[in-house]
Parts: structure tokens; C-alpha cells; sequence
């Protein structure tokens, strides 16, 4: 059985205000490919593009810009903890990702290299070039326990049985890749629970039950829950701070090459290009540590930054930096 966590990360945490500025930073999170064959009601993908705000100028990450992206990563002085695919998309609709996962791999720039993907592309094919490639994690959401509530949750047509056998194949198959499955509590009918758990818990690693919260301001996440979000996506109590964390420790690569500071669904700022710049000299550069001390000392200075609550609800207690503030803000100025 599975074990069953509260803590989707694979990495050990670092007590954040304790290290920032980094050198390195923690988590390098790729944008493959900004489209997605589900539109779940919670997602930015169920509001027509037109209507979203700035997230890419490119759909679909050129293999030779990815390819150049891992080479700059090797410049750092230290290992990147995590490379995450993910993002504003379906990670596996891209046709090179397996190709993508063992480059990565092939040149050792992380500790970690993961998918998070709604699973529903695999096939034994594409699991096994997974698998051969070395992939570290596959982390799956999974929105229903039967097709009906696939179609009532993300709009699509698919086989839960076979879902459930293509997870089976890759788990009965995965060599030394891992599977976290996690479901959006929004997704279980009432008493699913175990159900849940009986299904996924004997063909993964690690599984939960995550909370919904409200990634986007343009969905009433009322109608879809009747979640009062006072409690993190992990389910722990919500931590009261301003500074949001993640621009201190992640960094996204975008379709396009754009470098942006953090996971949210639009896109506040970008830092560089890596058409022009190194990954190494956008990080360490200027501009994003002029972006970081905006976040420290007025983040009402950026219009996304500002409205922006999201990053709460993923926060963990080692991320928070509020109570270092004046000192990190020392520190970044010299």
C-alpha cells in the first residue's frame, strides 16, 4: 500500500530564510507546452484563451531551446534540487518530452527529475520510453473514480478503466521512477475516500487527497466547491505572510524561452530570455533580484503580484520569509 502523505514534494525542505540569496536555485520548473486535452473547472484552460490573462507568445517548447536550457543548467555551482515539468499544460503532449526527461538525466543536472501530468496520455509505449528515460517521479491528478465524473470535472471523454490500467502497466513496470497520485477533493463524491485509496493505493509510491483552491480570479470557485480555502492545497492550516516565496527558490522556463518567477497561472513578469542569456545569468542577474526585493518591500507595485493569493496555499512553514524580511532585503541589496 502506498504511503499516504500530505507532502507532494520528493526533495527535503530548507529552512529558505536561513540561505537566500541562492546561488542555485531549487526548483527548475519547464513549460513544454501550453495547451491541454482537459478543461477542468478549476483550471485556467476552462476559460477561452482570450479571456486569460499573459501566460506565453509560444505553444510547444522547441527541443533545441530545451536542449540549451539543461546545458545552461549545468553552469550552476551546485545541482538543481527538482526539474519539474509542468506548468499551464499537459506535459505529455509534447511528442519529445521522453526525449526531454533523458537529456535531463543524461546530464545529471538535478537531483530530480518529475512529471506532473493528469496521466490520461499514457500509454504502455509512452510508459516505457518514461521509465527507460529515467524519470525520477511521475506525479499524477487524477479528477473522477469514473468516466461520468471525468466528463462532469475536466469536459473529456476518457476510459477510467483504462486509465487505471495504464497506471498499473507503468507501476507494475517502473524500474526506479516513483508514482505520486494525488485526486482534488473536489473530485471525490461524497464517502469516495476509500474507494480512492483502494483503487490507486496498491499501483503507486505515495498518494493523497489534495484541497482545491483558487488558482484563477475569473472562476467562481464557489459553484465548484463548497471549500471555505482555509486550509492549504496540503491540507495544513494557511500561514499568514505577504512575501510570496517561490521567485526566492523556482524559477520557470516558458515555451517561448522566457524566464518567469514563479508557478502562477498568469504570467507577472519577464526576467530574461534564455535566447539571449544563460539560466546562470538571468538568476543571478538584476532583474530578478530587483523582482525579489519589490516582493520583500511593496509587491503592490506589480499588478499580478498584488492580487495574487495562491502562493499561500502552497507554502510550507521552512518556505516563509516574512519574519527575515529586513535582513534578506540587506542582503540583496549590497
Amino acid at each position: 500500500m502506498a504511503e499516504i502523505t500530505t507532502n507532494s514534494t520528493s526533495t527535503s525542505r530548507t529552512i529558505l530564510a536561513d540561505v537566500v540569496p541562492l546561488k542555485t536555485p531549487f526548483i527548475v520548473q519547464f513549460f513544454p507546452i501550453y495547451g491541454c486535452n482537459f478543461k477542468c473547472k478549476f483550471c485556467i484552460h476552462s476559460i477561452p484563451e482570450n479571456k486569460r490573462g499573459y501566460v506565453a507568445d509560444k505553444k510547444v517548447m522547441d527541443f533545441e531551446l530545451y536542449k540549451k536550457a539543461i546545458d545552461d543548467l549545468a553552469e550552476f555551482d551546485d545541482k538543481i534540487k527538482m526539474i519539474r515539468f509542468a506548468a499551464t499544460g499537459e506535459p505529455l503532449l509534447h511528442n519529445k518530452i521522453a526525449e526531454m526527461i533523458a537529456y535531463a538525466k543524461e546530464k545529471n543536472v538535478a537531483n530530480s527529475v518529475e512529471i506532473v501530468t493528469n496521466g490520461s496520455l499514457l500509454t504502455n509505449e509512452l510508459s516505457d520510453k518514461l521509465i527507460n528515460a529515467n524519470l525520477d517521479w511521475l506525479r499524477i491528478s487524477i479528477e473522477g473514480l469514473t468516466s461520468e465524473k471525468y466528463k462532469e470535472i475536466c469536459g473529456a471523454d476518457i476510459s477510467f478503466d483504462d486509465l487505471v490500467k495504464n497506471i498499473e502497466y507503468f507501476y507494475k513496470n517502473k524500474k526506479n521512477t516513483k508514482i505520486y497520485i494525488k485526486i482534488i477533493d473536489c473530485a471525490l463524491n461524497k464517502g469516495e475516500e476509500e474507494k480512492f485509496f483502494n483503487i490507486f493505493g496498491s499501483i503507486c509510491d505515495k498518494i493523497a487527497i489534495e484541497k482545491l483552491y483558487p488558482a484563477v480570479d475569473d472562476i467562481d470557485y464557489s459553484k465548484i466547491s463548497n471549500n471555505n480555502f482555509s486550509k492549504s492545497q496540503n491540507g495544513n492550516e494557511l500561514f499568514d505572510i505577504e512575501v510570496c516565496p517561490q521567485p526566492f527558490y523556482l524559477l520557470q522556463v516558458n515555451p517561448d524561452g522566457n524566464i518567469a518567477p514563479c508557478c502562477s497561472m498568469e504570467t507577472p513578469i519577464t526576467l530574461g530570455n534564455i535566447q539571449n542569456k544563460s539560466i546562470k545569468e538571468i538568476w543571478q542577474g538584476p532583474c530578478y533580484k530587483n523582482f525579489q526585493l519589490m516582493l520583500l518591500k511593496d509587491k503592490s507595485k506589480n499588478p499580478i503580484c498584488a492580487k495574487c493569493q495562491t502562493y499561500k496555499f502552497g507554502t510550507f512553514k521552512e518556505d516563509i520569509l516574512d519574519y527575515k524580511k529586513d535582513e534578506i532585503i540587506e542582503k540583496l541589496s549590497k
